[in-house]
């Protein structure tokens, strides 16, 4: 063979790689389209944790479409329509309703679009993945932080939307950890309840019909998330006890850290946003690019009543005044002026 044909033989050769392997560099998910659908903007991590996975799905070759729903569930199922009418390979789903939302995931899978349930898991439904935290975690560290500072008196609980799975394991965790304390008589539950959508203003309403019918003191208010915990200072401040009742909360909103640093909340817990929404991102590029999930992360079950869906957890940091400088500033999560 003389040099000529040699050169055109390794050109065409060359040619053939690049047409079946992509040339060098190129990403799979290049020019794919995933969408981030979420419930409500009340729950401000979740804005924030759009922003970060789009960040890092874009990062990796992919574009990504945002919307959320306005606490909304019908509004949610037409936007998601929309978002597949308009060409999306993936869908990340925040669910407004996780009942309901077994709707958009038939719509998707009938069009061959994977879905990933993100924070709250969608029941009965054909899901790829869920990416969710510890709620049994995060139950023993809310009533466990309780417990250390009142190991004794009147307990209130205001969980979450009783529809939402994490609302319900985070409430079977709670109860599992104040039950050896109540069965010693150390604890007394005055009052126990689910917030309907996680509503502050819900939240309100209980906890001040609660106190003008019940005279007895509470001692500490496990509350689920920080919108109801801020809603529960309100009250108490009418009734010159905050500060005094143990409040807990989650989701290290910006106003519940206020109230940890002036002392009127006692704690949240902080969900690893960045982490957790660039783990999402980067298993939707995995998915997208036909990658074996269980090679790159460490993968769980969750049984939604349809199947066991492959599940990624990220575990939360309890954060209290004595370590909120350490968790949420110097991390880059809030600087010290949008806390103090």
């Amino acid at each position: 063979m003389n040099t000529k044909k040699l050169f055109s033989s390794i050109f065409s050769i060359t040619l053939l790689l690049i047409l079946f392997t992509g040339l060098p560099g190129c990403k799979k998910s290049e020019g794919k389209k995933i969408g981030f659908l979420y419930s409500s903007n009340i729950t401000i991590r979740f804005n924030k944790e759009s922003k970060f996975f789009k960040e890092r799905a874009e990062e990796l070759g992919a574009q990504v479409v945002i919307d959320h729903a306005a606490d909304n569930d019908a509004v949610q199922y037409e936007k998601a329509i929309q978002m597949m009418e308009e060409g999306i390979d993936l869908l990340t789903l925040i669910a407004v309703n996780i009942n309901t939302a077994e709707n958009i995931v038939k719509e998707a899978k009938a069009r061959d679009i994977p879905v990933i349930a993100y924070n709250r898991l969608i029941a009965n439904s054909d899901l790829d993945v869920y990416i969710s935290g510890n709620n049994d975690e995060l139950g023993k560290d809310m009533a466990g932080y309780a417990l250390k500072q009142r190991p004794s008196g009147n307990y209130v609980i205001l969980n979450g939307d009783r529809f939402d799975r994490n609302a319900v394991e985070l409430m079977e965790s709670i109860d599992k950890t104040l039950k050896p304390h109540i069965d010693a008589g150390k604890i007394n539950i005055l009052y126990k309840t689910y917030i309907e959508n996680w509503n502050p203003d819900h939240a309100a309403h209980e906890l001040n019909q609660f106190m003008k019918a019940n005279p007895e003191p509470i001692d500490a208010i496990i509350s689920g998330f920080d919108g109801l915990s801020v809603a529960c200072i309100d009250v108490l401040e009418k009734y010159d006890l905050a500060g005094k009742v143990i409040v807990t909360g989650q989701d290290a909103q910006i106003e519940s850290c206020r109230r940890i640093v002036e002392g009127t909340q006692h704690m949240t817990m902080y969900h690893p946003l960045k982490e957790i929404a660039y783990k999402a991102a980067e298993v939707a590029v995995d998915i997208l690019n036909g990658e074996k999930l269980d090679k790159k992360h460490e993968i769980s079950y969750s049984n939604n009543g349809f199947k066991d869906v492959p599940t990624i957890q990220i575990s939360s940091i309890p954060v209290t005044k004595k370590n909120i400088d350490e968790v949420l500033i110097e991390s880059g999560f809030y600087t010290r002026e949008e806390i103090y």
